[in-house]
């Protein structure tokens, strides 16, 4: 079982993490895609296929339709201009926070509506009570050892959410949270940041 807006369904990890990509979709008037760790383009054939404009990141070259870079992430997403897109899709295996922040600060504010997908693997290292860099450096907590953190994951990617809205001067819409049903415990979100909201 999945856990979606705080309702148990029989969905597949699959589906939720469409689902979630799709609200962002559907919400926005046009739609230019960064997908960060796109991999062998699930996602794209599910929902960005039909993107304005698109490209992937991914340290594994695929020859495919796709308009993608080859690279390490955190390296090559400093040859796109970050104003090109207006939807960011995060889907790491790990923390998606160093790259998260690094997308927030190069934001310039010139689109009403910024949508976000972000994949979060960071429950594992809060199971052992580590909390990393990136996150700290969202939630403004100043050290990396914290028992019994995966409690608060939620309350931590809520916070990360606010932190990004107040970054960015608008107001969150259209948040949706799936979890994992595997012991990793893997947190799926998006939401819309809305500047003319406020």
């Amino acid at each position: 079982m999945s856990k979606f807006k705080g309702v148990k369904t029989n969905n597949a990890k699959t589906d939720a993490k469409q689902k979630l990509r799709e609200s962002v979709f559907l919400n926005m008037k046009n739609s230019n895609v960064l997908e960060v760790y796109c991999g062998s383009g699930e996602m794209y054939n599910a929902v960005w296929y039909k993107a304005e404009k698109y490209t992937g990141i991914d340290k594994v070259k695929f020859f495919d339709k796709r308009h993608t870079i080859c690279g390490d992430a955190e390296k090559a997403i400093r040859l796109v201009d970050i104003n090109d897109y207006n939807i960011f899709d995060i889907d790491a295996y790990g923390s998606p926070y160093e790259i998260l922040d690094y997308i927030v600060g190069k934001i310039d504010l010139k689109n009403k509506k910024i949508g976000f997908v972000v994949t979060d693997g960071v429950n594992m290292d809060l199971k052992l009570g580590r909390v990393c860099k990136g996150l700290r450096r969202f939630i403004g907590y100043d050290f990396h050892i914290a028992k019994r953190a995966n409690v608060l994951h939620d309350d931590f990617i809520k916070i990360v959410i606010d932190k990004i809205a107040e970054k960015l001067k608008g107001k969150v819409e259209n948040l949706l949270i799936a979890q994992g049903v595997t012991g990793a415990a893997m947190r799926y979100y998006s939401f819309v940041i809305n500047r003319d909201a406020v």
